[in-house]
């Protein structure tokens, strides 16, 4: 049975923050060097219309991670932009042809005084951008568009039909502040988890490459203000922004850099199974992404992982959970939920265990469902 996503508290007064997570069908590795370029095209052009912002992203060779801040926005409000924005925005999205079909109709309306049949030139005009605003400020929406348009172009490209991605997505609610700081570090560090490389900004798609990427893009532009978000720097309407690259240069490239922890490197160790001749030496990977030296102070710390180290595997809570943040914010959003859980669970947050996430202060908590089909 298939179960809408869980929603923040606030939703419809403040920003909510979601990992967003999709597969490829079968987990195929379909996702090519130019595969990877038109999907991060067509984010950024899709994020601009919905006006979702995606603070953190990741597009791996079988799926992605996106971490998506969506603006407030109550059941059934219909977003107004002016005819210049509205066109602005769905611009990209369309051809030639179609995009001047719909300016023309805009133009008739706005000119004609007594409106269409006698409704009004206004309401004929906002009733045609109804049909696509209602797509703004939803992350359904942005996630089903975003993975709609890149199917279509990708199975036109490879002579293909049919479905490209798993099922919808899975969501997980994201508690702004320290929570979305981890949230990102971790969906940037996934090239590295996998092995591809062995420093997140050598990995050219996810947002921190191309935040530390020389050209002056649109798309670091973009990049380096989510991170300005994450990382505190607020503007005067109560949401974060950066003032230019001397901010990011001076100060959060430097706290953002620390979240990814020092370089890392394969570890190997000699291979003593049996299937090497006697005298002959044959090393062997221990471990993807760690110093020699990270490895022995794991094992001297009896097999616990700190946190940046953590930060390098794949952590359930992160990818699987329902809800992640601080125990309030996690038991705020079970109690909205209630009644999708049993009687018998008395609150909605459980403890990151097995690993030294943070201070006591900043302990972390998840919420988990195990049921199937669950989607978001």
């Amino acid at each position: 049975m298939r179960q809408a996503r869980f929603l923040s508290p606030s939703a419809e007064s403040s920003v909510s923050l979601y990992h967003c997570v999709s597969r490829v069908v079968d987990r195929q590795f379909v996702l090519g060097r130019e595969e990877k370029d038109v999907f991060v095209r067509m984010m950024r052009e899709y994020e601009d219309f919905c006006g979702v912002r995606v603070l953190s992203y990741c597009v791996m060779s079988n799926h992605f991670h996106l971490l998506v801040e969506v603006p407030p926005k109550k059941e059934g409000e219909v977003i107004e932009v002016d005819d210049g924005e509205f066109l602005r925005r769905i611009k990209p999205l369309y051809s030639k042809v179609y995009y001047r079909g719909i300016e023309q109709m805009l133009e008739r309306f706005r000119a004609d005084p007594g409106g269409v049949g006698g409704t009004g030139a206004d309401a004929a005009a906002e009733e045609l951008k109804a049909k696509f605003t209602y797509r703004m400020h939803d992350l359904s929406e942005f996630m089903k568009g975003l993975k709609q348009r890149f199917t279509q172009w990708y199975n036109g490209t490879h002579g293909r039909s049919g479905t490209l991605w798993e099922g919808r997505f899975k969501s997980v609610l994201v508690e702004d502040g320290y929570a979305a700081r981890v949230m990102a570090a971790y969906i940037d560090l996934n090239p590295v988890r996998a092995g591809m490389v062995e420093r997140p900004e050598d990995y050219r798609w996810c947002s921190y490459a191309e935040a530390m990427g020389p050209k002056a893009t649109r798309g670091r532009k973009k990049v380096r203000e989510g991170y300005g978000i994450l990382l505190g720097e607020k503007s005067k309407t109560g949401r974060q922004k950066m003032q230019g690259t001397g901010l990011w240069d001076e100060g959060i490239a430097q706290r953002y850099r620390m979240m990814l922890f020092a370089d890392g490197e394969e570890v190997f160790s000699e291979d003593v199974s049996s299937g090497v001749a006697a005298g002959e030496r044959k090393l062997k990977l221990v471990r993807k992404g760690f110093k020699r030296k990270e490895v022995e102070d794991v094992l001297a710390r009896g097999g616990k992982l700190s946190f940046g180290e953590a930060l390098r595997c794949r952590v359930r809570y992160l990818s699987d959970g329902m809800t992640f943040g601080r125990r309030k914010f996690v038991d705020e959003v079970f109690q909205g939920s209630r009644e999708r859980f049993g009687e018998k669970r008395k609150s909605g947050s459980r403890p990151i265990r097995g690993v030294g996430w943070q201070q006591k202060q900043s302990q972390l908590y998840s919420m988990r469902q195990l049921m199937k089909d669950r989607i978001s």
